[in-house]
């Protein structure tokens, strides 16, 4: 019986250092949930051991089910967590993806200078929203194809839906095309028997050239 008391606490110790590997592999800031360590262990091994490794500080649960590797500063202690991260480990868990909402991929894409007051996000799973702290986190249905694979090419269409059919000329459309890449635009080519909009549409044939 002692031999395997003993096998199971070294077999868990060795766990929770593959677990706290991994964390410290992807960098401060990272968010997680125990989804992305049951590679490693049992559901409840996992949940043991993050809630170990918070009760020892070595990261926080920032939401519900959600952890992180806090940034630290020097001098003000750990940074608040980032809500992309969280928001990207919320949709990880079911298997989705998130991407900017219109307004934010506008931002980026440099087609406005507006920025948006809310944190949102586009969700290809299901809407919710996700409490960060004292932050709600808005998660909205996707309204383009989920077939979409790469970010860019979605955040580019995402940018132009925003925008609406009497702002996109082709200054706009331009500058956008300088954001993708040859795998984005190809994206966009598979994907437009799928885009429900026909001016988008006919807008994502532009960026396929």
């Amino acid at each position: 019986m002692r031999y395997n008391v003993t096998y199971k606490v070294k077999e868990m110790t060795s766990v929770a250092q593959k677990i706290k590997n991994r964390i410290k592999g992807k960098g401060r800031g990272w968010a997680f949930t125990p989804k992305d360590f049951l590679d490693l262990a049992t559901r409840n091994n996992v949940g043991q051991i993050l809630h170990r490794l918070t009760a020892q500080g070595f990261i926080r649960q920032v939401s519900r089910g959600v952890y992180d590797y806090p940034r630290k500063h020097s001098s003000m202690g750990d940074f608040p967590p980032n809500a992309y991260n969280v928001a990207a480990a919320v949709a990880r868990k079911t298997g989705d993806h998130i991407y900017p909402t219109g307004p934010t991929a506008a931002n980026r894409m440099g087609l406005t200078t507006q920025v948006p007051a809310r944190t949102a996000y586009v969700t290809t799973g299901k809407p919710r929203d996700v409490q960060v702290w004292n932050v709600k986190v808005k998660l909205h249905r996707a309204t383009l194809p989920k077939t979409l694979t790469r970010p860019l090419a979605y955040m580019a269409l995402q940018a132009l839906d925003n925008l609406g059919p009497d702002y996109v000329d082709q200054k706009m459309i331009d500058k956008t095309l300088k954001h993708l890449k040859p795998a984005d635009k190809k994206d966009i080519h598979d994907n437009l028997r799928y885009i429900r909009s026909p001016w988008l549409a006919d807008i994502a044939r532009q960026l396929t050239v």
